[in-house]
């Protein structure tokens, strides 16, 4: 799988009410966490940062770098769709 892809995307709303990002693998998700994340640093995106970049080395899988990425949006609060799951 190039750069980590996800079987499922993610969409997480960041920087309040209609901004969505689509994210499909562990590349845009590192991006994301590195770039446009609305919360500073934190143990779950400090992690989820890692696991991603390895899983574009192939040294995690995707679905271990799409876990990570939900577990750090839980972290910073945000909210993500579609999962059933609130992350509130």
């Amino acid at each position: 799988m190039e750069h980590g892809d996800w079987n499922n995307p993610v969409i997480v709303e960041l920087d309040g009410a209609g901004h969505f990002a689509i994210i499909t693998n562990a590349l845009d998700a590192a991006n994301c966490m590195s770039e446009e994340w609305p919360v500073l640093g934190g143990p779950a995106v400090d992690e989820a940062v890692l696991v991603c970049l390895d899983a574009v080395l192939g040294k995690a899988s995707a679905e271990e770098s799409r876990l990570a990425f939900l577990e750090a949006a839980r972290e910073a609060g945000l909210s993500v769709r579609p999962d059933t799951e609130s992350l509130h």
